[in-house]
């Protein structure tokens, strides 16, 4: 046998020698499993360390080098609440599940009574008998598409405008209304011309002799109307 050969086996050997070592013996086992990105206050979904271990299959004892990445992140992600997961071996004996949850930034009205929560993106995970402060209701029909455009528009409008909006009336895509706080409405109507009504809108809030205006028709830009 040359010196090439002796050199190739003696690799494969090495190989096939540290493969068992990480994957198979118990010399690089699993003996902590942490888990990161849980919000400390949980009101609306609750989901414990426990569980997130329980569901992602690792387990004390298990060989390191044995954790599917893949796999624990697929197991992860089929939960509603969860965004996005990274799994990280530290060495010698510890895996890391790092969790981003979803933030309630939206509700909608679920049939046959309460809400169910979502984030910004329209993916709701969780329902609820009361919204958080702070969380606009929007009232809609079931449609995902009428759901994304309000959410546009909503996300379109002035910060200012923004944080007043209590909840949305979206039963078709041209009638959308943001209902505000002291009992204020505007009347939006569809996607066209965002720009315009935004500019409208500002003005008109601007203009001191609407400061009692309750109604604000914004729906044909070109010919706002209040009361």
């Amino acid at each position: 046998m040359n010196l090439k050969n002796i050199y190739i086996a003696a690799t494969i050997t090495l190989v096939s020698l540290l493969a068992y070592l990480l994957g198979w013996s118990g010399l690089m086992t699993i003996d902590q499993i942490k888990v990161t990105g849980l919000p400390k206050t949980q009101k609306v979904s609750s989901l414990t360390s426990k569980e997130v271990i329980k569901l992602s299959g690792i387990k004390i004892g298990q060989p390191i080098a044995r954790v599917n990445s893949s796999s624990v992140k697929r197991k992860l992600l089929a939960l509603p609440q969860v965004l996005d997961v990274k799994v990280n071996r530290q060495l010698p004996r510890s895996v890391l599940i790092e969790l981003k949850m979803r933030k309630v930034e939206i509700a909608v009205t679920a049939s046959g009574g309460g809400f169910l929560v979502g984030d910004a993106s329209g993916v709701t995970f969780a329902k609820v008998n009361k919204v958080p402060r702070g969380v606009p209701i929007i009232k809609t029909s079931t449609s995902k598409l009428l759901l994304s455009q309000t959410l546009r528009i909503f996300h379109g409008l002035p910060t200012k405008i923004q944080n007043r909006v209590i909840s949305i009336d979206a039963k078709t895509r041209d009638s959308i209304t943001f209902n505000l706080n002291q009992g204020v409405r505007i009347i939006w109507g569809g996607s066209q011309e965002q720009d315009l009504k935004i500019e409208v809108l500002n003005a008109l809030l601007a203009d001191s002799n609407n400061n009692r205006v309750k109604i604000f028709d914004i729906s044909s830009p070109l010919a706002p109307t209040v009361r």
